[in-house]
């Protein structure tokens, strides 16, 4: 299959394309002047016309392209343009194109505060930052599309997904911050329960969903089901790295949810199967790569 994949030169992005690109031609995008990939394509997806070049002759698109959570925090305006008219850009040329197939990545974060410990995808949604209402509001515009046009999709909500090819976010920081001997800053108790998902777990549900209709215009958690706290992952590097860690402690940031993990039945009865890599082994082959990679 010929497969677009938008925000090719970020951390899931990359994993994806090397991991998907022994079975099906893959067509890159994202915002960067060039790439190492091939049929590689700069991209503005908050413009119509710059999108427009890039969704043709292709059968499906994985739509990885968003502005982040922590950047939604003082940069509510751009968010809503990246993640909202970005992806509306991306079904309208899907809908103009004959493109019948959208596999989206969504985030556990939009449910807002947990009702539950395990949260399905049923549980109410109430985000508490504005990146997690563009994410509610995409699920719904992919919703109306296939709805009015057939355009069918899968959304994977994220939780915490982390491994090679990552430079930002809680692990990367927290291995600079333990190799460079410098303090980690944990916001609250560090007591905060995440579900972690180990990057190439995921390759094979987007693999199937590309390839079957085994997911089609279903919203599915991509979580292990099992809680770790921010703490433990800190043991767990520091044990790796043999190197002992400097905490200092913040108030609580503002936007933070309480604590759950992923509900993954609705996962495992639709590909009869749940990531699986444990903690210590995930993080023990991301700090490989962070070896070699920093």
């Amino acid at each position: 299959m010929k497969i677009l994949i938008t925000g090719s030169e970020g951390f899931v992005g990359r994993n994806l394309v090397k991991g998907l690109s022994q079975k099906h031609t893959i067509y890159t995008s994202d915002q960067l002047d060039s790439s190492t990939h091939e049929n590689y394509f700069k991209c503005d997806i908050t413009n119509y016309d710059s999108v427009e070049k890039i969704v043709k002759d292709i059968d499906a698109v994985i739509h990885l392209t968003a502005h982040s959570l922590v950047s939604s925090l003082d940069g509510s305006i751009t968010n809503g343009r990246v993640n909202i008219i970005g992806l509306l850009n991306l079904l309208e040329c899907c809908k103009k194109n004959s493109v019948s197939k959208v596999i989206f990545t969504s985030a556990s974060s939009l449910i807002g505060e947990p009702k539950s410990p395990h949260v399905d995808e049923n549980h109410p949604a109430k985000p508490k930052t504005a990146y997690g209402i563009t994410k509610l509001t995409s699920e719904h515009y992919l919703r109306l599309y296939d709805e009015l046009y057939d355009i069918d999709y899968t959304v994977f909500r994220f939780f915490n997904i982390y491994g090679p090819f990552q430079k930002n976010g809680l692990i990367p920081s927290i291995y600079n911050k333990i190799q460079n001997n410098e303090a980690i800053t944990v916001f609250g108790k560090g007591d905060q329960i995440r579900d972690y998902v180990y990057i190439e777990d995921i390759i094979p549900f987007f693999e199937q969903a590309i390839s079957t209709d085994m997911s089609k215009n279903k919203v599915l958690n991509m979580g292990t089901g099992n809680g770790t706290t921010i703490l433990e992952i800190i043991k767990n590097m520091s044990e790796i790295l043999k190197i002992e860690p400097k905490i200092e402690y913040q108030p609580m940031r503002p936007g933070e949810i309480g604590n759950f993990v992923s509900d993954t039945t609705l996962l495992n009865e639709t590909f009869g199967k749940t990531p699986s890599t444990d903690v210590v082994k995930g993080l023990t082959q991301t700090i490989d790569w962070l070896k070699n990679n920093s």
